[in-house]
Order: C-alpha cells, then sequence, then structure tokens
C-alpha cells in the first residue's frame, strides 16, 4: 500500500470548484487540495451508470474504484458476480471496479467521493485510457 502524505494547507469549495463537468443526469464538481482531487457528485434520479455514463465510458461495467460519503439519496450497486448493495444518506462507501449503479427513488443521489474522483464523468477510450 502506498503512503500519501499532506505537503501543504489548502482548502477549497465546491461552490467555486477547479472543475465541473455535466455528464447526462449528473453534475460533478471537483476540486484539487494539495495533490488529491475530491468530487462532490450530484446523480439524477434516472440515472443509471449502464444507461447514462457506459456508452460515455466504453468498457461493460464502471472500472472506476470509489470510496465515498453519500450527503443524501439512494444508490443501488450490483458488482459483475452478482453482489448487491443499497447505499443511504450518511453512508460511506467503497466500490471495487467491475459494477453498476443506479439512483433509486425521486431523490438526486449527492456525494463526496475521495477516490475515483478525478475520472468520473470524462470521457475515455476504455480502461487503458485512464491508466
Amino acid at each position: 500500500m502506498s503512503a500519501n502524505f499532506v505537503r501543504a494547507l489548502a482548502v477549497k469549495s465546491f461552490d467555486v470548484p477547479d472543475r465541473k463537468r455535466h455528464p447526462e443526469k449528473a453534475e460533478v464538481d471537483l476540486v484539487t487540495v494539495d495533490d488529491f482531487s475530491v468530487a462532490r457528485l450530484i446523480l439524477e434520479p434516472g440515472w443509471r451508470w449502464s444507461e447514462s455514463a457506459k456508452p460515455m465510458e466504453k468498457t461493460d461495467t464502471c472500472q472506476h474504484n470509489h470510496l465515498g460519503y453519500c450527503i443524501s439519496g439512494t444508490l443501488e450497486v450490483e458488482t459483475a458476480d452478482g453482489v448487491r448493495s443499497t447505499i443511504h444518506a450518511n453512508d460511506t462507501y467503497t466500490l471495487p471496479p467491475g459494477h453498476d449503479e443506479w439512483v433509486v427513488g425521486s431523490e438526486p443521489f449527492i456525494a463526496v467521493e475521495f477516490l475515483g474522483a478525478a475520472s468520473f464523468g470524462r470521457p475515455s477510450h476504455g480502461l487503458h485510457a485512464r491508466i
């Protein structure tokens, strides 16, 4: 496991993100503090990775690692081998590569992600484009 070190004091607000992306039915606000990217995800009702992101990602399942904290809403996740879990407000979560995910209900899923944030919502050309 690699060690991460914070080298400088840094404070940024999602009110003024460094980058903003608007993939289908989603909003991604990115800030970079020191060498770390953090994202606020807002996934609208009806958003599903396999329908909204798969055409842009060009992979069969989401290949991102995720480490996050859910602020509000509900997200259902299913791994490629059929394991399912539900993420609710105040849950922390990790998701390995190889999953589908979708918003449940009529409320947006809002989360802050600390891993997987920098590349989410960015057009790619398959897994090898992100390595």
